[in-house]
């Protein structure tokens, strides 16, 4: 028995009325007449899971669908509105499974693809091979989706495979392969290394084939540089090596230039610096200067004014009465000692003011003389940087590129050489006298792959598989390596039994593909879904204890002890059987009075509603 299977399936209206399909280990047959809605069980495990197709109707009232797995460790729910752009809820109770919101988009921090290749034992990020160059893109539940899930609208396709995506084609197909080694044998591609493919090689001898002529279309310019200057060489009689030396000399002389007036130009620069504090220094002090003998000229005129006005006082006594009160008031007249200290202040004052003029002239005249020398030095230092950019480094440059050139157009004729060599190589291998390709070159062959007794393990399973639901000629059955898919002595499924037998045979691989993975896969899912596997099946009178019918539905209650089986069949085609004890069986009546009327509680007349 696999650990994980499916436990519930569930459809939900907004008012919480709830449509519950309740699954068991095992087998199980849900089983009814038409348009009873066995079809939505299957659409509703797998929208829930992310898929596309909505599986209910707005007529219907239910908008959300959900499915319980169990797994080894506790239960895991899905559920998912049908509303357009709706997130994955899921509630669990194992350790290994986070609850909460899941994505649909795989680049999502939290995508539902993860937890569903989780529930299988694969990590995400596992990776699978999509083309004979090795190249890779991650392994998603999509992938597998279709032999889990095998719906009524595939199960009866003649092809491609049933083990592979209706959309497999040529360019598909290694990937689909790949997905199913992964899960079938575990075959790990994550560290496999990529290969050139021949598209590849292809396009990288055209960007060769460019490379080649634009460099040498360069090379050619260049090489003609070189002659000029081996003429020019020859013209001075010199050899090219000879003239690279004059070259060299002219340039270190004109550096050593270069040193001498930079070495001049930094003691101009010492000294602009040192003359120019110095010069600030002085302004300073004329500033001061001048401030001070203004500050002088005030206080003398302060001082002489009142001298004037004492000696007026002296001349012309004030009123010695109060214009208010007519009190006396005591004002007695300066005295000679008054004025006199007055005096001996101003001449003070005089004193200092002439020192501060006497001074003040020849710091201005020590100040001009500076800033001249100054502007001197300054214009010294353009002359010098003048001398340096607009000559001396300018022929520096000039001779440097000479020789530069020069020395690269030695280099290059080596070179030229060399690419004239890897050009008739090139054009040897254009003729095809030199094929690049390498035939040894591994390819990746999905097929080859598969354990040595794949083949024949599949052909095995399904001729047993025949045998038991007694198809007539069940031993010429094999499983074939190129279609990947069963053939009836030699001939493809359909063109030996016609149509009606496609779901009956695409029944039988998926049955022999889940065996398979049951005896050898860490991954074996656990169970499987197939939608009516009777599908356009008519197999006569047989009696029933020998009825291809009868066989099958044995064969499933016995693979069933491996693994869950979930089979959706209609009324017709499954009367008459007798099922085990052990199977659990959901019938629906499309009755409203007797039974189950279908899957969707009050939910009638299904076909008339999906016509709407």
């Amino acid at each position: 028995m696999g650990k994980l299977w499916i436990r519930q399936v569930k459809a939900t209206r907004d008012d919480g009325t709830a449509s519950i399909i309740d699954l068991a280990p095992g087998l199980n047959c849900v089983v009814g007449p038409s348009n009873t809605g066995k079809t939505r069980i299957a659409k509703t495990i797998a929208f829930a899971c992310g898929g596309k197709d909505r599986p209910f109707t707005d007529k219907t009232g239910y908008t959300t669908a959900a499915v319980t797995f169990v797994t080894g460790r506790g239960e895991v729910t899905l559920s998912r509105s049908t509303k357009r752009g709706s997130s994955i809820e899921v509630a669990s109770t194992d350790p290994n499974v986070e609850s909460g919101t899941y994505s649909l988009n795989n680049k999502s921090k939290q995508p539902v693809n993860n937890l569903l290749i989780g529930l299988l034992g694969i990590n995400p990020g596992r990776q699978v091979i999509t083309n004979e160059a090795f190249n890779k893109v991650r392994f998603t539940w999509h992938a597998i989706e279709h032999i889990l899930l095998v719906p009524e609208s595939e199960i009866g396709r003649p092809d491609p495979s049933i083990l592979l995506p209706r959309s497999s084609s040529a360019q598909s197909l290694t990937q689909n392969l790949s997905a199913l080694l992964v899960l079938a044998q575990d075959e790990n591609f994550d560290e496999a290394t990529s290969r050139e493919s021949a598209s590849d090689r292809r396009a990288r001898r055209r960007a060769v084939e460019r490379y080649i002529y634009q460099q040498l279309d360069i090379i050619q310019a260049r090489k003609i540089e070189l002659e000029r200057a081996e003429q020019q060489a020859a013209a001075e009689g010199a050899t090219i090596e000879a003239y690279l030396a004059g070259l060299r000399a002219q340039l270190e002389d004109l550096q050593n230039q270069r040193e001498h007036i930079l070495a001049q130009d930094g003691e101009l620069i010492a000294t602009i610096s040192h003359q120019t504090q110095e010069l600030e220094g002085l302004e300073v002090a004329v500033e001061q200067r001048g401030t001070l003998i203004t500050q002088y000229d005030a206080d003398l005129a302060r001082l002489d004014l009142q001298v004037q006005g004492m000696r007026h006082d002296r001349t012309h006594p004030h009123p010695d009465t109060c214009q208010f009160c007519h009190s006396r008031i005591e004002t007695p007249p300066p005295t000679d000692e008054d004025i006199a200290a007055f005096e001996v202040e101003i001449a003070r004052i005089q004193r200092l003011k002439q020192e501060a003029t006497d001074d003040l002239d020849p710091l201005r005249q020590i100040a001009a003389e500076l800033a001249a020398d100054l502007r001197r030095n300054k214009q010294a230092h353009d002359q010098l940087l003048n001398q340096l950019t607009g000559s001396l480094d300018p022929a520096t440059r000039a001779i440097q590129t000479q020789i530069d050139q020069l020395a690269a157009a030695q280099r290059i004729k080596a070179e030229y050489e060399q690419l004239a060599e890897l050009e008739r190589r090139f054009q040897k291998t254009l003729d095809g006298d030199d094929e690049t390709s390498d035939p040894d070159a591994e390819k990746f062959k999905p097929r080859e792959y598969f354990d040595g007794d794949f083949y024949y393990s599949m052909t095995r399973s399904v001729q047993d598989i025949l045998e038991q639901a007694h198809f007539p000629g069940a031993q010429s059955a094999s499983f074939d390596r190129q279609v990947f898919d069963i053939k009836i002595a030699g001939y493809a499924k359909a063109e030996e039994q016609g149509k009606g037998y496609c779901a009956f045979f695409n029944t039988v691989v998926v049955l022999a593909f889940h065996a398979f993975m049951n005896r050898r896969s860490p991954h074996a899912p656990g169970f499987v879904l197939i939608d009516t596997p009777l599908h356009g099946f008519d197999e006569g009178k047989n009696t029933p204890n020998t009825s291809m019918r009868a066989g099958l539905f044995e064969y499933f209650a016995e693979q069933a002890k491996d693994q869950q089986i979930i089979i959706l069949e209609n009324t017709d085609r499954t009367e008459g059987l007798k099922f085990t004890d052990q199977t659990c069986v959901i019938e629906f009546s499309k009755s409203k009075t007797q039974g189950r009327y279908g899957y969707l509680n009050d939910v009638y007349d299904v076909a008339e509603e999906e016509q709407a």
